[in-house]
């Protein structure tokens, strides 16, 4: 098992480097989870060279939760809405749980209703102006 300071170390690599270098061949070097593999490239789709800003990194044993702000440019499709070149920030926290210095699970929670905004999938409502 890895101790937590090897896994937070591993995880602040892990931010440092996929956020320079999204390619398959980085992300492989760090991730061996295939769902968040999906979620990196859903999102370097739709918001291509976005960042992932750690606010708190926490660890315990094997598990590093980060609370972040994911800030980005709206410039590829992002579930089914069509590029709009707006900008978006969004709060999330995701927790990564590591064996071997890769990430094997993830849990993840974003402001999804502030990402549909942002890119203009759901009207702002009146008092959000």
């Amino acid at each position: 098992m890895m101790t937590t300071e090897q896994s937070k170390k591993c995880i602040q690599e892990y931010l440092t480097n996929v956020m320079q270098d999204k390619s398959e061949e980085m992300i492989d070097k760090y991730v061996d989870d295939p769902h968040l593999k999906g979620h990196i490239i859903v999102f370097e789709t739709g918001l291509p060279g976005y960042q992932l800003i750690p606010q708190d990194i926490i660890a315990e044993n094997n598990k590093v939760t980060v609370r972040f702000i994911a800030e980005g440019e709206h410039k590829g499709e992002l579930f089914g809405v069509a590029p709009t070149g707006r900008k978006v920030k969004i709060d999330g926290i995701i927790i990564y749980e590591l064996a071997n210095n890769k990430i094997v699970n993830h849990w993840m929670q974003v402001d999804s209703v502030a990402l549909m905004h942002q890119i203009g999938a759901l009207p702002v409502a009146a008092g959000d102006h």
